[in-house]
């Protein structure tokens, strides 16, 4: 099994984002935002890996969180984090 996270803020508001391949055929996604009293999830997701094509899992991460982000926010003013 390996995971791959992008993590990022927009307007004062952390994201994270994990996909993990399973190295079963299958992955798994699952994106959540800093909230007050913890954090909120926002989507997840289970999908087969050959769904991905040749994408790279750590590009597909940035993607869904920057996806994620904008119909959160409606801001494409994202800080990405190591």
């Amino acid at each position: 099994m390996k995971t791959y996270y992008a993590n990022a803020i927009a307007n004062g508001t952390t994201y994270f984002a994990t996909v993990t391949d399973f190295e079963n055929g299958f992955c798994a996604e699952h994106i959540s935002k800093t909230a007050p009293m913890g954090s909120i999830t926002i989507s997840e997701a289970d999908f087969e890996t050959a769904n991905l094509g040749s994408a790279s899992k750590d590009v597909y991460a940035r993607s869904i969180l920057a996806s994620a982000i904008y119909k959160d926010q409606k801001t494409k003013n994202i800080k990405w984090r190591a």
